[in-house]
């Protein structure tokens, strides 16, 4: 049977009655002006259990081998290292120039 209590009587002993319905499970009826509330116990899923890193997806992406612990990536040859091009310098177009 479910307990019924005013919504004052909530407001004095909130933390004890919610102690009380997420040890046991039984719902908790709050009468407000004729209206019964309910405060139940939700149960968890895994993935609220877990946090964040639960949701990611597991991937199988390989870019190269895995570094050798004794390598460092400044051993690497120059074309390797060059990730992209060095910027060009800005300059401003003169007027009627086209490319």
């Amino acid at each position: 049977m479910d307990a019924s209590i005013s919504l004052t009587e909530l407001r004095q002993r909130l933390f004890e009655l919610a102690d009380r319905v997420a040890e046991s499970g039984e719902p908790l009826v709050i009468v407000r002006n004729g209206v019964r509330l309910r405060l139940i116990r939700e149960e968890a899923t895994v993935a609220e259990t877990k946090g964040r890193l639960a949701r990611l997806v597991e991937r199988d992406i390989v870019i190269g081998p895995p570094l050798d612990p004794h390598e460092s990536p400044a051993e690497w040859s120059g074309e390797l290292l060059r990730v992209a091009e060095p910027p060009k310098p800005y300059g401003r177009k003169k007027p009627g120039a086209r490319k």
